[in-house]
């Protein structure tokens, strides 16, 4: 056996057993590709998220709130960000966003947009507070890291205090969207308008200490390395042992819409590999998701196999990678969700934003019915 085999061989048995790769091993196990390496890399992390899950596969009914896509950043990878002159930007107002949650009754909001006057701190800051007082056995996740960088220099304050003020407000975590991928040479060439990866491991470890929990991504296939990939991972696994505040991490595939920089993101046989080697190096981060607006249903629920346990929500209303010309349904019933899982090998089961399996249909039925009465004899009822 050569070297680089031993190493492989040592890296893909300790990644199974859920113990830690060095850079080495982790290096190693994306040196080569192909279908032999792919399906090395499915069978470790198959077996290390069996170790953590046995064949449970989460999934939210969720609602992903964008109230709008106005933005003054301009990255070069964005198809979402509008201009208030384009034919695509939009505004929602608050009676809107009440609407969609009234008649959907999710079990958690999840809540980002663009950075703009429109939609300023003070009016996002009543808005999480006008949902919670409304809903509170609702999961608030709002506000990428971007978003509070944004908003602290608006209010020309710090990061903490916007996010203790979201926090008392109601927020209980943050999405890790504005990551991208931990590489000054990408940051300065596509998104240097915005903040980089020490600001963003920054606010996240606020938010931390905090006691609000966020998720963390990694946008790959848009002309990153897998050096770079993997030394994201490592950057991330290394911030989850100093704060242990990230419960999930999604990688996203990256969209590349229309007369963008690339013609084609990432294939489904890559989004696979990214899946099982980031389950194999982040030990220390509990929850993977297969996030099936951006990959496609089928890669989704393929990649359950390839270490994920999550497969994101039912997303009502999401925007961002729709209109960064993602081809998926803009939200998927639970029904569909629930025969997806099942088609792939897996037991469904719903959970809470908190990675909690949800109450019985009923009891959460009547929950649901209670607070919403609640809600309607209040001032600002819809």
């Amino acid at each position: 056996m050569t070297n680089a085999s031993h190493v492989l061989a040592a890296a893909l048995a300790k990644g199974a057993a859920g113990q830690r790769l060095d850079r080495a091993q982790a290096l190693a196990l994306v040196a080569a590709a192909g279908p032999a390496r792919l399906h090395q890399l499915g069978a470790a992390a198959l077996a290390n998220r069996r170790r953590r899950f046995g064949d449970r596969a989460t999934y939210v009914f969720n609602l992903q709130v964008n109230p709008t896509n106005i933005c003054s950043m301009h990255c070069t990878f964005c198809n979402y960000a509008a201009s208030p002159q384009d034919p695509h930007a939009y505004v929602m107002d608050e009676e809107e966003i009440f609407g969609q949650v009234a008649r959907l009754s999710p079990t958690e909001v999840h809540i980002v947009g663009g950075l703009n006057r429109i939609w300023p701190y003070r009016r996002n800051l009543e808005l999480v507070r006008e949902l919670h007082r409304r809903w509170p056995h609702i999961h608030l996740k709002c506000f990428t890291a971007v978003e509070i960088d944004y908003f602290a220099k608006s209010e020309k304050t710090d990061a903490a205090h916007i996010l203790a003020e979201l926090r008392d407000a109601g927020m209980q975590a943050m999405p890790g969207g504005g990551a991208e991928i931990f590489s000054e040479r990408l940051w300065q060439r596509h998104w240097k308008n915005k903040i980089g990866p020490a600001d963003w491991l920054r606010i996240h470890s606020l938010a931390h200490e905090m006691g609000i929990t966020t998720n963390a991504t990694m946008l790959f296939g848009f002309g990153d390395t897998w050096q770079e990939r993997i030394d994201h991972l490592l950057t991330l696994r290394a911030a989850q042992d100093r704060s242990g505040g990230f419960a999930c991490f999604i990688p996203l595939p990256f969209q590349p819409g229309k007369g963008k920089f690339i013609s084609h993101g990432p294939t489904p046989l890559e989004t696979l590999t990214v899946l099982a080697v980031s389950r194999l190096v982040l030990d220390n981060v509990a929850h993977l998701k297969s996030y099936w607006p951006m990959t496609g249903l089928a890669t989704a629920a393929a990649g359950l196999s390839w270490g994920a346990d999550d497969m994101d929500g039912t997303i009502s209303e999401e925007k961002i990678a729709h209109l960064a010309g993602a081809p998926t349904p803009v939200g998927l019933a639970r029904d569909r969700m629930v025969d997806t899982i099942r088609a792939a090998g897996f037991t469904p089961c719903e959970r809470d934003g908190k990675f909690n399996p949800c109450d019985a249909p009923a009891d959460r039925a009547a929950a649901r019915d209670a607070a919403g009465r609640h809600a309607a004899q209040g001032p600002c009822a819809p």
